[in-house]
């Protein structure tokens, strides 16, 4: 299987038609069947909502350079099959919905008694995401990363500053509320398929793009984000879920520390919900973030749960509590209040069915308001991908 998503410049290219001003984006995709039966393409795994040829050309038929006819033609002749005879290789396009910055999809190929699955996760080629600023080869030397246990991790993630500092590094910012353990990779995958996309690098046109998005109510899915610093850097990446406009969205920064969980790689980040803009003294315009941060740390939770990645979770202290009554402030003075805990989401590689999670018996958030409880670990050996528990229940 092999697949290939192009870029608004490459589709223009291949089809002489502006696709992308249409919100479509050919992904080409062949498959090698080498085994003795025929296969069936589920083109809804890879977009319930992609458009059939006739879709296409309508869009088009104000061109007069080809006929209705002609552009029909065009997208019938280039689309994949969907039939896989046995021994054969097909290959052609299918016509999804544009996303700007990565694409995540899943190709299912089905046959009598029989379905295979082959996952994609791809930059849009010439899109600059913020991430790619960054060479994680040279973050850290040999000697400063740690390998931890689960208890040692515990206790690393517990001793962090309560917040990112904002531009001035100085002042506190948002909350430390959100580890994921896992590879990069992995996590970004996960991510985009969930709907999250990437954050572009921030450049004159990205900015432009993001006065004009929150003035005319524009959709700009990969607006940048403001740099927030955490072990001496700003974030090593940041992905967002935007609304309608960019004044509304959730949006999270990780940053890699210098720890690894049992040689996995650990990430520590914040995440919060934009519910609308406002003036700041500190950077003239800027987000107003949700003041019950705790609510965003919830939707990332189950966002991960429901990718059937998470293999366990729990919280651990570290953030500080604060209430309605005495709120904290961000670095642009936004007042928000929590129970003081950071999520820890740890990720495994095979999907894994909800009934299967693992809650790690840590701090116990108690519901707004009220202070958490601490409590010990069970056993739990985060290099096993079938967590403990998991057979007994079953039994």
């Amino acid at each position: 299987m092999s697949a290939v998503v192009l870029s608004p410049e490459e589709s223009e290219h291949s089809f002489a038609l502006p696709l992308a001003r249409r919100g479509i984006q050919p992904v080409w995709i062949e498959v090698d069947n080498r085994a003795d039966k025929m296969f069936a393409v589920m083109l809804l795994s890879i977009d319930r909502d992609y458009f059939a040829p006739s879709e296409v050309a309508w869009k088009f038929r104000a061109q007069q350079e080809s006929s209705q006819g002609e552009l029909l033609d065009l997208f019938l002749e280039r689309q994949l099959p969907v039939l896989v005879p046995p021994r054969s290789t097909v290959s052609g396009y299918v016509y999804t919905n544009l996303d700007p910055g990565a694409k995540a999809f899943t190709v299912d190929l089905i046959a009598e008694q029989d379905l295979r699955s082959f996952e994609f996760a791809q930059l849009v080629p010439g899109f600059k995401a913020d991430f790619m600023r960054v060479d994680f080869d040279q973050l850290y030397s040999p000697d400063e990363v740690r390998d931890l246990n689960l208890a040692g991790l515990r206790d690393y993630l517990e001793k962090l500053p309560c917040c990112v500092t904002g531009g001035d590094r100085e002042t506190p910012g948002d909350p430390l509320n959100l580890v994921i353990v896992g590879e990069g990779r992995h996590i970004l995958a996960t991510l985009i398929r969930r709907g999250w996309d990437l954050t572009e690098t921030m450049r004159q046109d990205t900015m432009w793009r993001t006065v004009a998005s929150s003035l005319f109510g524009w959709y700009y899915r990969t607006s940048p984000v403001s740099p927030l610093y955490l072990f001496g850097r700003p974030q090593d990446a940041a992905l967002q879920k935007a609304r309608s406009t960019v004044n509304e969205r959730n949006h999270l920064r990780l940053w890699r520390a210098p720890v690894t969980l049992d040689g996995q790689n650990v990430w520590v980040g914040q995440i919060t919900r934009d519910i609308g803009v406002k003036f700041s003294s500190k950077t003239f315009v800027t987000h107003k973030i949700d003041p019950v941060v705790d609510e965003a740390r919830l939707y990332i939770t189950l966002d991960m749960a429901a990718a059937e990645v998470l293999r366990a979770y729990g919280y651990v202290e570290g953030v500080g509590y604060s209430d309605r009554t005495a709120p904290r402030l961000n670095y642009t003075r936004d007042p928000y209040y929590t129970d003081g805990l950071r999520i820890v989401l740890v990720l495994g590689e095979k999907r894994r069915a909800l009934e299967d999670l693992v809650p790690l018996q840590w701090a116990q958030p108690m519901g707004p308001g009220r202070r958490p409880e601490r409590a010990s670990s069970p056993e739990y050996d985060s290099t096993q991908e079938d967590p403990p528990g998991v057979a007994e229940r079953a039994e």
